[in-house]
């Protein structure tokens, strides 16, 4: 006696696909989602490299100029006030006037029609002989903007 079990599986394979279609939804939903925070902590880690290379293009700036660190025009730098540039680079500049360049040069790289980091500002200040160069920007978070900061010091 053969009993066929094809009339009791009616609409069971529907079934599977639809469990198959709702495990794969889920999976591919959480891919985009770590696919989103990759884009955010990348973007991230972007903007703090940028800010590193800006704080080591003064430090360079400075040690081309041993004259102007000694002399103290770096002391006190903050891009809210930038030194009107001047027009000495052909012609040679006095230790005053490559800081006040080198300083003006600087602060494009927190103005202009493309800032490098958004809403950023620099500043760079003297305490003994130690050196602090502070950058900080405005960066999108998940709950708003968050503002982000690096710090460096070094000594010449």
């Amino acid at each position: 006696m053969s009993i066929s079990l094809a009339r009791y599986q009616h609409g069971t394979s529907l079934f599977e696909v639809l469990i198959a279609v709702l495990v794969l939804s889920i999976g591919l939903l959480g891919v985009a989602s770590l696919q989103l925070y990759g884009l955010r902590y990348n973007q991230g880690a972007y903007l703090r490299s940028q800010a590193t290379m800006i704080a080591y293009d003064m430090v360079d700036r400075m040690r081309s100029n041993p004259n102007g660190v000694s002399a103290g025009y770096y002391d006190n730098v903050n891009t809210a006030s930038l030194p009107t540039a001047p027009n000495c680079i052909s012609t040679g500049c006095t230790p005053q006037q490559l800081a006040d360049h080198d300083i003006n040069e600087w602060g494009s790289y927190f103005s202009g029609t493309t800032p490098m980091l958004p809403g950023a500002t620099g500043t760079v200040t003297k305490s003994g002989s130690i050196y602090t160069i502070t950058i900080s920007w405005t960066e999108l978070s998940k709950t708003g903007t968050v503002n982000q900061n690096v710090v460096y010091n070094f000594e010449i």
